[in-house]
């Protein structure tokens, strides 16, 4: 089990205590202990940590362990300000967790990689909002799958494990995957008919995926993007989410409900849904084993991370 120690009296907890059993204090997440550092890929990637990977049992009771963690994170600094506009308070949140950089100019809307988003601030308002929400889903995906690393493997975060992370979800499936969850999360909080998975149908188009052959990881995808949203609702109550919608009339957002389909999915059982996990990472991680060209393209990766 791992331990949070409680900034306020030093005394150490499970990490699923959101508040010290000593003193009461809401118990931050840095203060986690996870064990050693990597400093090399050739110490993370070995077959004894494969062994492990395939052995540690992850239940669904550390699973939300991990999800408290996350909302720890960012839940202690935040305050909605209602001097602010909707879209400022949104920046807030997404600040509490990556770096944000402007850009005005190309056609994305914006991108994550590497702890950092890129938002074009020459959308209206209502897009930057759902962009923001959309990219920071990416960030929040990876960051589960990078504590569920370190909670296996015993060891600290690093630019090691983040590169071996984004390793594991470069594969066209597994793109396919981060991008369902990215969309879906983000139609949770949008005007009904405003959802749009664009890049996840490029996906599907460019490397011929049929996703009634992938219905197994798109139910993964709707029950990780309700988690993600669920971390993204200890921020964003209902009457912020109104303001949110509202904004999408105020900037005169044109509705078109022919995505809104994909919203459709059953979610899948949560045993079942850590196991699925589990494999992802595992048969990333003998991928690196076994491929020399996948292990030097993680220094690649890495040098993504600043």
């Amino acid at each position: 089990m791992m331990k949070v120690y409680c900034s306020e009296c030093g005394k150490a907890n499970d990490s699923e205590n959101i508040y010290c059993k000593s003193c009461n204090a809401t118990l931050k997440t840095d203060k986690i202990e996870y064990g050693k550092q990597i400093n090399s890929f050739e110490e993370l990637i070995t077959p004894e940590n494969y062994q492990i990977l395939c052995d540690t049992y992850f239940s669904p009771k550390a699973y939300n362990a991990i999800l408290e963690e996350i909302i720890r994170i960012g839940y202690d600094k935040f305050t909605y300000n209602e001097n602010k506009s909707t879209l400022e308070n949104v920046y807030d949140i997404v600040d509490e967790y990556v770096t944000i950089f402007s850009k005005h100019k190309g056609s994305a809307l914006g991108y994550y990689v590497a702890n950092e988003i890129f938002i074009d601030e020459r959308l209206p308002e209502a897009e930057q909002i759902a962009t923001l929400i959309h990219e920071l889903t990416h960030h929040l995906y990876s960051e589960i799958f990078e504590r569920w690393m370190m909670y296996a493997l015993k060891v600290e975060k690093s630019v090691y494990l983040e590169a071996f992370v984004l390793f594991s979800t470069i594969f066209p499936e597994r793109k396919f995957l981060n991008e369902y969850v990215a969309h879906t999360t983000e139609g949770q909080f949008i005007l009904h008919g405003s959802q749009n998975y664009g890049s996840f149908v490029q996906i599907m188009e460019e490397n011929k995926i049929n996703p009634e052959e992938h219905k197994d990881l798109i139910a993964l995808g709707r029950s990780m993007s309700n988690d993600i949203a669920n971390i993204l609702e200890y921020f964003i109550d209902d009457e912020f989410r109104k303001k949110i919608i509202q904004q999408y009339t105020i900037d005169n957002v044109r509705r078109n409900y022919d995505q809104i389909k994909f919203e459709e999915s059953p979610e899948m059982e949560e045993n079942t849904k850590t196991e699925y996990m589990g494999a992802l990472l595992r048969s990333a991680f003998k991928a690196c084993l076994d491929k020399e060209d996948y292990f030097k393209y993680l220094t690649t990766l890495k040098n993504e991370f600043k």
